[in-house]
């Protein structure tokens, strides 16, 4: 079978391995899409600071119909079609002991501690496996990971009804967590710097936008609503926004941190305390799967419209290449397999 591996940074491989043979309690996929994530695209660059090299594998945002199965508590079965979440916890630490999978204190990421699934056939736990609706496409239900991120990030800022919150960065994850607060009923407010970006979330029903390269972010967020925001989602990483976090929420803020800096960033610590704000990172998703394909199924995101591009396996090197060149030109790219 074809798997398309990252053996070492700028040097990408379609190799002909070994189908996967069944295991107890996992299932043999045969892949049918998977989507390109910023996250592989850093990992080709060599800047991802997560990555493991060499993987048998990129990608964790895949779709497929299970090959074979054995008997499961679940009642998936060879033909299902199914979301893959590539989570993979070792089911034994305190933290997967408390339902905390995705911080688990051994977890190893598709892509990134472990074979990808941008392979013709792929081994997987029965427990990461989610079917999804017979009418919902494959290109589609690719969205549904990247849509987890933004769900979860909006359930680390304890985002309800009626808040406003503001969210720094427009790429999909960002986007992706707008929609999210959309339908928790919140009011979001969309920051960047690249005002295409602004202009398409504007144009999909994102209330509020604002282009953070113009300063005065705290101003236009209390002309906007108000007064500052209860709550903040960063899925930047950027240390500028880090740095004036603190700036960005009223007093008693919840604060949850998507974006993954490149370096250690220097935080305001007093001003954190003086407004005593709820500071949450977060890692990966927890229990978001069937939520996110749930609203995607019914149409709450708009999917078609944040896919640009889709590519065979043989393309996603040079696409790679191009998005680490012109990030501004792509949301989504989904890989055919």
């Amino acid at each position: 079978m074809k798997v398309l591996c990252i053996e070492q940074p700028g040097k990408m491989v379609l190799k002909d391995m070994p189908r996967p043979t069944l295991q107890t309690g996992q299932a043999v996929v045969k892949m049918k899409e998977c989507g390109i994530c910023g996250s592989d695209v850093t990992a080709y660059k060599g800047v991802n600071p997560t990555m493991k090299y060499p993987v048998d594998g990129i990608g964790h945002e895949g779709v497929g119909i299970i090959e074979e199965i054995g008997e499961n508590s679940k009642g998936l079965k060879p033909g299902d079609r199914v979301v893959l979440e590539p989570y993979v916890p070792c089911n034994q630490c305190h933290m997967c002991k408390a339902g905390r999978f995705n911080n688990c204190v051994n977890l190893r990421v598709c892509g990134v501690h472990k074979n990808g699934m941008m392979a013709e056939y792929f081994l997987h736990p029965v427990q990461l496996l989610y079917k999804i609706p017979q009418n919902l496409t494959f290109t589609r239900a690719t969205i549904v990971e990247p849509l987890t991120i933004g769900l979860h990030g909006a359930t680390r800022a304890r985002v309800a009804k009626g808040d406003h919150v503001v969210i720094f960065g427009a790429g999909t994850i960002g986007l992706l967590a707008a929609f999210a607060c959309l339908n928790y009923g919140a009011v979001p407010i969309l920051m960047d710097v690249l005002q295409t970006r602004l202009d398409e979330a504007k144009a999909l029903g994102i209330p509020h936008v604002y282009n953070s390269r113009d300063g005065g972010v705290a101003q236009e967020l209390e002309k906007v609503f108000g007064r500052l925001p209860d709550a903040m989602i960063d899925c930047t990483g950027s240390p500028f926004v880090l740095q004036e976090m603190h700036n960005y929420v009223r007093h008693g803020g919840r604060i949850a941190l998507v974006g993954w800096p490149h370096e250690p960033v220097a935080i305001n610590t007093v001003r954190c305390m003086q407004k005593e704000l709820d500071i949450c990172p977060c890692r990966n998703s927890n229990a978001k799967f069937p939520e996110a394909i749930r609203l995607v199924n019914e149409g709450k995101v708009p999917t078609t419209e944040i896919i640009s591009k889709t590519v065979q396996l043989e393309e996603v090197e040079q696409t790679i290449q191009d998005m680490a060149q012109n990030p501004a030109d792509y949301r989504k790219v989904v890989v055919k397999i």
